[in-house]
């Protein structure tokens, strides 16, 4: 980026003392709006690798391990007991302990579907942490409960176009 404004300020210089004029102004005006949109392009990707590396912090806390363990063992309970295991009976017969730890997953996948899908968080990023992750919840019990509750298997569409299923994966 600051080539661009180096270049630019060059290009003027020598404009300058060549007795153009126009081709200074030409040359810097070129220059400085170049050098400006890379700088918007330039920040604009950073602020999407920090925020995916914001979600991924936030998974990745030691409470949040916490939450999913729980949650975790509460749905693979709530799969054998529960005959017809919808988003709707899992908060009638779950605990409230219960129901909101497995609320606070779905919530989650729910915010980072949203985030891919405006393109506000760098998928790129977050398929190398979520990908096996994602594909786990969704496989195991998302898909499930989703079905039994009448929605569509997939309900994070933005995730599954953006994180590669490990399962489908050719070796």
């Amino acid at each position: 980026m600051e080539a661009i404004t180096i270049t630019s300020v060059f290009s003027a210089v020598v404009g300058a003392l060549t007795g153009s004029l126009g081709a200074a102004l030409l040359g810097a005006g070129i220059g400085a709006g170049l050098s400006a949109t890379l700088i918007v392009i330039h920040e604009t990707n950073r602020e999407r690798k920090n925020r995916a590396l914001d979600l991924i912090q936030e998974y990745s806390s030691p409470d949040y391990i916490q939450i999913r363990n729980d949650a975790s063992k509460a749905l693979k309970k709530s799969m054998l007991e529960i005959e017809s295991p919808s988003w709707d009976s899992l908060y009638r017969k779950l605990s409230t302990e219960e129901w909101q730890k497995i609320s606070k997953i779905e919530h989650f996948y729910k915010k980072l579907n949203f985030m891919v899908d405006i393109k506000e968080a760098d998928s790129r990023y977050l398929a190398k942490y979520f990908e096996v992750e994602f594909w786990h919840w969704q496989a195991r019990y998302f898909s499930r409960i989703n079905i039994e509750s009448g929605e569509p298997e997939m309900v994070f569409q933005a995730l599954a176009d953006a994180f590669e299923n490990p399962n489908n994966k050719k070796t």
